[in-house]
């Protein structure tokens, strides 16, 4: 045994161990990682007809009872994965299930002034023994108008959807323009803004359909 040896053996017996000195002469110190905890955030729970309201004494047949769960797996993809399970309010009160899967993209070209979003949605049903499937997508592209205070823009948004149990495939375009105004100031209390949108559709298999719609959005000022 060396004499650096004895020494250290000396110091243990001699001196008081605390954490400090613990942490500077051991070798396998204490772990500073953190275990992961389990982000809740991202994880979708509804249920719709559980519990009976006064107005269901009105209504004939029973609503149906659903439970649903919704999760997103990978943190930074906004990719989505649920189970839906429904129980039907008939007389033979028959329990399906759904699985679901739904994905979204954003990008937005800060040079151009352009934002694209695309999303897919399909469910797979138990009853039907078949899926459906479909994707839309939303172009915004601003555009100047000659009136104070508005933000005006373009929307573009294509839409498909294919049904296996029929075997149909819908296409669909919706154009709108929007215009947005703020009514109230920084000062006030409460925040009001004033949307309108007049729009466009045309698909392959309806009459094209023309629509408007005028909202006011009341929030606090915080």
């Amino acid at each position: 045994m060396t004499t650096h040896a004895v020494a250290n053996e000396d110091e243990i017996w001699s001196k008081n161990i605390t954490p400090a000195w613990l942490d500077e002469h051991v070798a396998a110190k204490r772990a500073s990682h953190t275990r992961p905890v389990p982000r809740l955030s991202r994880t979708q729970v509804w249920t719709n007809g559980l519990a009976r309201s006064d107005t269901q004494a009105f209504v004939p047949t029973d609503f149906d009872r659903t439970v649903g769960a919704k999760l997103q797996p990978f943190q930074d993809y906004n990719f989505l994965v649920g189970t839906e399970l429904v129980r039907s309010g008939a007389e033979s009160s028959v329990v399906s299930s759904k699985a679901s899967w739904e994905a979204f993209l954003k990008r937005d070209w800060q040079s151009l002034g352009v934002t694209v979003e695309v999303s897919t949605a399909g469910f797979v049903d138990s009853m039907q023994n078949g899926y459906s499937q479909s994707i839309s997508g939303s172009m915004e592209i601003p555009f100047e108008i000659p009136l104070a205070a508005w933000s005006t823009q373009l929307r573009l948004s294509p839409s498909m959807n294919l049904d296996s149990v029929s075997g149909a495939v819908g296409t669909g375009l919706l154009s709108e323009i929007i215009g947005e105004t703020r009514l109230s100031s920084q000062s006030n209390r409460f925040r009001s803004d004033l949307n309108v949108r007049i729009g466009y559709g045309v698909a392959p298999s309806t009459r094209p359909t023309a629509s408007a719609r005028l909202e006011l959005r009341i929030a606090p000022n915080l």
